[in-house]
């Protein structure tokens, strides 16, 4: 029985992973993550990992996560040093605010591009609502 489970699961996983492949607009970006050391809140949906090599990183939130400016620590379901294929799978976490899954990272240059850029899309978004 175990073994009919198993083998399910081992279908299901692959059938996604060609259906992925069917559609390359909606294939994940992965991004190889070095040294996380830090981090910044930008908003309650948007936090700037900080990584070795004045390397920076903004993750998007599923939804937004309320309390992120209130805790002392945060935590990653990733180690420090990972590549991330579906962002999506994984969450960060606070004793403030509980568990936010993740929407996207994406490598930055800095704090201030990933200002502006989370500007222009909130602008693109509401340009696209209002048409």
């Amino acid at each position: 029985m175990k073994y009919t489970i198993m083998t399910a699961i081992a279908v299901a996983s692959l059938t996604a992973t060609a259906s992925w492949a069917n559609t390359p607009d909606e294939v994940p970006n992965s991004v190889r993550l070095f040294n996380i050391n830090g981090y910044s809140v930008i908003d309650d949906e948007h936090v700037l990992l900080r990584g070795g090599g004045r390397r920076h990183y903004l993750v998007t939130l599923q939804n937004e996560c309320r309390g992120l400016n209130f805790g002392i620590r945060m935590t990653t379901s990733f180690s420090a040093r990972t590549t991330i294929h579906h962002p999506t799978m994984e969450y960060i976490s606070g004793a403030s605010f509980g568990r936010c899954y993740i929407d996207t990272i994406e490598e930055v240059d800095d704090a201030d591009t990933a200002r502006a850029l989370i500007e222009t899309r909130a602008e693109a978004a509401e340009a696209a609502e209002n048409s």
